[in-house]
């Protein structure tokens, strides 16, 4: 069986990831190898290759070139190096408009981890090297990758879980945009995008985002929850968050600009703010995430008492946060609750206010259980 061989340096640090094993998987058979990055990068596109070579019987896999990845042995070299798709993905990055910083950041880290390994040094006009067959190649290996859920504990394993198809999709989403431009480039570049053809997961073939199922919880349990909580200003987030349906980010940036018609008899949340990152390690009070983002909620009863506990409508500081992490008035980071969510649900299901089969999170969505 093929095996994954981290290579470490004179000072401890991985060099690199090598894949090891015995052509056709034979006691006598010639020793193969692949050399991977030495990053986390690297030790995944090592493991994808490493299921490559077993699948395969411990042979090569079939498109699969030593050092450069699924390439056609017989396709012809790349005549110019800007024309190799690490070059050409990261110069169309580069000049992309219309983005923020941050998503172009997240979509050049996402290429370097998972779609550089393989078609880095493929020339986006070959249709040897980008076709049907190696793309649909390609997000098969993610199909059978695993992945580890939030992030991996310092002491123990990690719990394991299949990459999501709602994760492949926009991978596969990320490679059709490289190689669309190249079919529009004037003059164009390639006939057709291959990504086209491609079959991919169904969103909805596990469930939720991260293959767990929502949980949906009666307004008695809610409640139940709710009780359980500590903190009285964790109570009014809960009942704000699950009145209203929004997101994390957005419902920790709520402030009193965000009410609309609130003396009258429909109060009305603006979702008109969100936390995002920085691009410097922090984050930043911007926009939601789209235009469709920007909308109006209608609140209930519960949800206006929350509010007004937490001091309502302020015209001397409409932008001051309702929900906080410290005295300070600075963000509530979504671990610093989380763990306090976690320990109610504890109780909660200790004192027999929710069932033990039900695990929910902040994320679920809402069954507007707060209603008044």
């Amino acid at each position: 069986m093929a095996y994954v061989k981290p290579m470490v340096g004179k000072d401890g640090t991985v060099t690199s990831h090598r894949v090891k094993w015995r052509l056709g998987g034979a006691r006598d058979g010639a020793w193969q190898s692949e050399r991977f990055g030495g990053d986390e990068a690297g030790a995944e596109a090592a493991d994808i290759f490493c299921r490559a070579v077993n699948e395969a019987g411990q042979q090569w896999p079939s498109g699969w070139v030593k050092g450069r990845g699924f390439i056609d042995p017989a396709a012809e070299e790349p005549a110019e190096d800007r024309f190799r798709f690490e070059a050409y993905a990261r110069a169309m990055f580069e000049v992309k408009t219309g983005i923020q910083d941050q998503y172009r950041r997240d979509c050049v880290r996402d290429l370097e981890r998972y779609v550089f390994p393989t078609f880095g040094n493929c020339d986006v006009r070959s249709v040897e090297h980008f076709n049907h067959d190696t793309v649909q190649a390609w997000v098969r290996r993610f199909e059978q990758t695993m992945v580890h859920v939030g992030r991996a504990p310092k002491n123990g394993q990690p719990k394991m879980r299949p990459m999501s198809p709602k994760t492949i999709r926009n991978l596969h989403g990320l490679l059709s945009a490289v190689l669309q431009k190249a079919v529009q480039s004037e003059p164009p570049l390639r006939d057709r995008n291959p990504c086209a053809l491609t079959s991919l997961p169904r969103t909805d073939d596990d469930g939720a985002e991260g293959g767990e199922d929502i949980e949906f919880l009666t307004p008695d349990e809610m409640a139940g929850l709710i009780s359980c909580m500590e903190r009285r200003s964790d109570q009014m987030l809960t009942i704000v968050k699950y009145g209203t349906g929004i997101r994390w980010g957005e419902v920790s940036a709520l402030a009193p600009e965000c009410l609309v018609d609130w003396a009258t008899d429909k109060p009305k949340i603006r979702v008109k703010r969100a936390w995002k990152k920085d691009g410097k390690g922090g984050y930043k009070i911007g926009p939601p995430k789209s235009k469709r983002g920007r909308r109006t909620v209608r609140v209930s009863t519960a949800v206006v008492d929350a509010i007004e506990e937490l001091g309502g409508e302020d015209n001397d500081r409409p932008g001051r946060l309702f929900f906080t992490g410290d005295q300070n008035g600075n963000r509530l980071h979504y671990s610093t609750f989380y763990d306090r969510w976690q320990r109610a649900v504890h109780t909660a299901k200790a004192a027999g206010l929710l069932p033990s089969h039900k695990s929910p999170t902040p994320h679920d969505a809402p069954g507007r259980p707060c209603g008044g």
